[in-house]
């Protein structure tokens, strides 16, 4: 849960951003409807490669799909 931090903040700073810099995600916008769209498709995947591998992997997988996250909330 340690990590759960960081990512709130992160993803405060990057709404906060948005709102008041609209232009800094700019380059996101045209990619928005093929961001939200695939959703599920992601995190079918990511969890299925979650299950099918252990530690290190797991991380690398979940900090991807985290990452995914925060441009899937912030687009």
């Amino acid at each position: 849960m340690r990590w759960l931090g960081p990512v709130l903040v992160f993803l405060g700073f990057l709404i906060l951003l948005k709102e008041f810099q609209p232009a800094f995600l700019e380059p996101l916008k045209p990619y928005a409807p093929y961001i939200k769209d695939a959703f599920w498709g992601v995190t079918l995947v990511a969890f299925g490669f979650y299950l099918m591998f252990r530690r290190t992997a797991r991380r690398i997988v979940l900090a991807l799909y985290i990452l995914y996250l925060l441009i899937y909330l912030v687009v």
